[in-house]
């Protein structure tokens, strides 16, 4: 996975495990430079979440394809199912997580194994995607904690760099790493990139709207629409 397919998890609605949450919905373009290539959807109701992405205009359409997560809780665990396809190969990922820890892990093809879809190798703490980016999105009073995230090949740490509040906008710089398992993007393995959150505040609830994330030559954003 580069990291264009990388922002399918960070464009995932609070704390999962209360019940009752209101609908919450947000919708992003994705940009490279001034190239739109293409949407990312994040949508919350109760206790299930959903995250979609579509990319049709990436260059070359060598990422073009969609991601489809859901993250909902079933007898007391939280259910991610992924479904990634592209032109160069489609993939689903199931993880169940209970307590911060994972619990089963399926991946298929099983070719798309890594030695962290091993339940029993993942790190306490952990948060599926869809979980992870809603509380990114969810953020209501300064920036996000740290946010570890299981995607069930990798472990991905997101870490608060540094923050900065003018007027009514609240800027969060977090490092992004892949702390445990295989980097994105085979061979490139990249495993590590800056982020930045921008938040509007005032009268209001603080609101995400804009994500960025960069590593090396690629510099990716995704602005908020709605």
């Amino acid at each position: 996975m580069s990291i264009l397919p990388a922002l399918k998890y960070l464009a995932c609605a609070a704390f999962m495990g209360v019940t009752a949450l209101p609908a919450t919905g947000e919708t992003f373009a994705v940009k490279l430079g001034a190239t739109t290539l293409g949407t990312l959807e994040y949508a919350s109701d109760g206790g299930s979440a959903r995250l979609v992405s579509q990319l049709n205009n990436t260059p070359l359409g060598v990422f073009n394809g969609s991601f489809t997560g859901t993250s909902k809780t079933i007898s007391g665990a939280r259910e991610f199912v992924g479904v990634s396809k592209s032109s160069r190969k489609d993939r689903t990922v199931t993880v169940q997580i209970a307590d911060g820890r994972a619990m089963m892990t399926k991946v298929m093809p099983e070719d798309e194994l890594t030695a962290l879809s091993n339940p029993a190798k993942v790190p306490a703490g952990v948060v599926d995607p869809v979980v992870g980016v809603g509380l990114l999105a969810s953020a209501r009073s300064g920036c996000p904690d740290t946010v570890t995230i299981y995607d069930g090949r990798r472990v991905i740490a997101l870490s608060p760099a540094g923050s900065a509040l003018e007027g009514q906008v609240l800027t969060c710089e977090f490092a992004y790493r892949v702390i445990a398992g295989p980097g994105h993007l085979s061979p490139l393995k990249i495993s590590s990139a800056k982020m930045q959150l921008v938040y509007a505040t005032g009268a209001g609830p603080q609101d995400l709207r804009r994500i960025s994330l960069k590593s090396g030559i690629f510099a990716v954003v995704l602005d908020r629409t709605d």
